[in-house]
């Protein structure tokens, strides 16, 4: 484990070099609008088209007002009202980011991308279902991965999980990175609306799409007293945000995480520079402050731009704020494939508590409590280390290959148990041990990507952070997909695999367990106890199947692991390492101890400045 030296941050997010996430259906021709698409919503009438797989779709349906100048840093506002049938047959723009392999744009759209208009969602219900007797169908709404910086709910069709499984499928964009997160002072001047200055604008949106549901939807087949939130990675801590949220609350009735995080960010953290008793995160609102006052010629370095903003009231430093363009706000950013570090899900007391997400699942009463499906793939770090040039190399410029092996399995191994131990078993644990509504916990196991002289999928990435997500959606062709990762040798496995886990995810949407799945023939999935942690591993049959199994992992479990792991060469390896998994990762400072650290010998090593970086 020799280069266990130089870490590898993780960023509970998407993808770098793979698209994993299943690619929109190609759009050769314009969508013609179906005169039986004809729909009523609350803000005027709409018509959609006629979609894959006897469905009817809806794309691009306005659920707020464009959240453009004065709107920018606010919640979102009502929709203006239309008279005429609005045609919603194309997906909208996706939300501004960073140019990157996910966006599906041309490699030369330059380095940002999407609009700040882009509140917007997209609906497929199955054609053959009729609501004239009253029936109404479930309804899944989809929150989109990518960091909370990157990704768009364009990337997935919904139409295969809709007509399969007989739901209604809700995909929806929200605003991301600094323009849906910004908590600042001088964004809450005094007689400003609370909502408007929670800096949690994303979540905000997120709400307002739902409430969106609970006004529209039944005019599309869909049960507005059945709705199911579900996401993956960044989507899976949203998906537990929106469970903390009192905002929120009545909105949905199950909830499912698929490789979320339970991190949330203290304001202090979003704020203050770095330098201060009390740090702020790399990218706080201070710090992105002063980049921009040096970007626009203000400032000539960091301690003169902190200088200026001490000197700036309120009013003036908002008013810099909203001069910005889109382009300004993220010029200077850098992160990987678009991806970058900003404070999100901030505990501001209005839309999110002060307290942590472990703290509040203490209480029941103290969340919305309900049936909720948490997991996690059993590899989910090689996604992030396979982009490292400290552990792979790229042969002839892009054929990977892990240099060390065994480094490489064993890092993976500390990071992926840790992301299990804190947003699957932990928070099944807490919620389960104290009142809540039923948890059921998986893994997915999946790791028989393709083989060959050139690349070995099956050790690059295993079953790696969000591949799972094709399996759900049904969507293994098209996008950028690793070459060679999907096969014809593996198309057998994984169809059932893929069947199975829609099976399971829609009989949960229905009744609030996954039971045997949808039709009755599965495995029966059983919730998880204190007393029984229930887990489902989920996999293909050569691999033994879907299998209901205990294996238990805590933070305590992995920091003796740590303590004892003679395979770390030295203290500031070991203590790096500490720091990343118990400070930096999935749960923050939930489970950091400062007394543990000191223990460990690491007292020497400040944990805020120490490198963990490649």
């Amino acid at each position: 484990m020799k280069t266990i030296v130089k870490l590898t941050l993780l960023v509970v997010a998407g993808i770098v070099i793979f698209n994993y996430w299943p690619a929109r259906s190609p759009e050769t021709e314009p969508r013609v609008p179906d005169p039986k698409t004809q729909r009523e919503t609350r803000a005027g009438p709409v018509i959609g088209t006629a979609d894959a797989d006897n469905t009817y779709a809806w794309l691009g349906i306005p659920f707020a007002a464009p959240p453009l100048k004065d709107l920018r840093w606010s919640a979102p506002h009502p929709v203006e009202l239309w008279r005429e049938t609005r045609q919603v047959v194309g997906f909208r723009d996706l939300c501004v980011q960073l140019s990157g392999p996910l966006d599906g744009l041309p490699e030369d759209s330059g380095p940002i991308v999407g609009s700040e208009d882009c509140l917007y969602l997209n609906i497929w219900s199955p054609q053959a279902h009729s609501s004239a007797d009253g029936t109404k169908l479930p309804v899944m709404f989809w929150i989109h991965g990518g960091g909370n910086t990157i990704g768009t709910a364009n990337t997935y069709n919904g139409s295969k999980l809709a007509s399969g499984e007989q739901v209604v499928v809700v995909t929806i964009n929200y605003r991301l990175g600094f323009f849906g997160w910004m908590s600042h002072p001088a964004l809450r001047i005094a007689g400003r609306d609370p909502l408007d200055s929670s800096g949690n604008y994303a979540n905000l949106d997120m709400i307002a799409a739902l409430t969106w549901v609970q006004d529209n939807i039944g005019n599309f087949g869909g049960d507005p007293d059945n709705v199911t939130i579900f996401g993956e990675s960044a989507g899976g801590l949203n998906v537990f945000t929106l469970m903390a949220s009192p905002l929120a609350s009545g909105l949905f009735h199950q909830a499912i995480a698929q490789s979320g995080s339970v991190g949330t960010t203290p304001r202090w953290r979003a704020e203050n520079f770095q330098s201060d008793p009390e740090p702020g995160e790399i990218m706080s609102s201070r710090e992105w402050l002063s980049l921009q006052l040096q970007n626009t010629g203000r400032a000539t370095d960091p301690a003169a731009a902190r200088a200026a903003q001490e000197l700036m009231s309120d009013i003036q430093t908002r008013d810099f704020m909203y001069s910005l363009s889109a382009e300004q706000i993220l010029e200077g950013i850098s992160g990987g494939a678009g991806m970058y570090s900003a404070p999100q899900s901030i505990r501001d007391g209005t839309v999110l508590p002060l307290d942590s997400l472990f703290t509040l699942f203490l209480d029941p009463t103290r969340y919305n409590s309900v049936p909720l499906i948490t997991g996690s793939n059993r590899d989910e770090a090689k996604l992030f280390l396979a982009q490292s040039p400290e552990f792979v190399e790229r042969r002839f410029g892009f054929l990977p290959r892990i240099i060390d092996e065994q480094a490489y399995n064993a890092l993976s191994a500390y990071l992926s148990d840790n992301w299990k131990a804190t947003a699957v078993d932990g928070t099944a644990d807490l919620i389960a041990a104290n009142g809540g509504k039923p948890v059921f916990a998986y893994r997915w196991d999946w790791d028989e990507g393709g083989k060959s002289f050139l690349v070995d999928y099956r050790k690059l990435l295993g079953a790696a952070h969000g591949l799972e997500v094709a399996y759900i959606f049904d969507s293994f062709e098209g996008g950028i997909m690793a070459p060679g990762l999907y096969t014809d040798e593996n198309i057998p496995g994984r169809d059932l695999l893929a069947a199975q886990m829609r099976g399971y995810w829609s009989e949960f949407a229905r009744t609030g367990s996954p039971n045997k799945g949808r039709d009755g023939t599965q495995t029966q999935w059983t919730q998880w106890t204190t007393s029984a942690p229930n887990l489902m591993r989920l996999d293909t049959e050569a691999d033994g199947g879907l299998q209901l199994v205990k294996e238990p992992m805590t933070t305590a479990m992995l920091k003796q692991r740590l303590s004892e792991d003679q395979n770390i060469p030295d203290l500031h390896s070991r203590c790096s390492l500490h720091v990343q998994l118990f400070l930096l990762a999935n749960a923050g400072d939930d489970v950091w101890d400062e007394a543990e650290y000191e223990v460990l010998g690491c007292a020497e090593f400040d944990p805020w400045s120490l490198d963990v970086s490649p």
